[in-house]
């Protein structure tokens, strides 16, 4: 649905004067980037379940072994890191002066 929205957002745009595409420049780079960071987020996220659930599910102590093991794995961390990175921008957009 974000990628939808975006899309629809640039699509939008682009049929509108100049003057209103030079203002929305920031927001549409600005949700570019929100895109990219929950996109990476949700890969990761994605990827540690396949790993805790199915490709490691034997792991001693059962997937919730696997979880402790692995919290602090650089694909763990990456999407942690760019959830809050996603949040931060989305919630410094709702205070931004306008």
């Amino acid at each position: 649905m974000e990628i939808f929205t975006f899309f629809a957002a640039i699509y939008c745009a682009r049929f509108r004067p100049s003057e209103y595409r030079k203002s929305q420049r920031f927001y549409m780079f600005y949700g570019g980037v929100l895109l990219a960071l929950v996109t990476i987020e949700m890969a990761s996220r994605g990827l540690w379940g396949q790993h805790m659930w199915i490709d490691h599910r034997n792991y001693p102590g059962g997937p919730l072994g696997y979880y402790a093991a692995s919290e602090s794995s650089c694909y763990n961390v990456l999407g942690i890191g760019a959830g809050a990175m996603a949040n931060t921008l989305g919630d410094g957009l709702l205070v931004r002066p306008s």
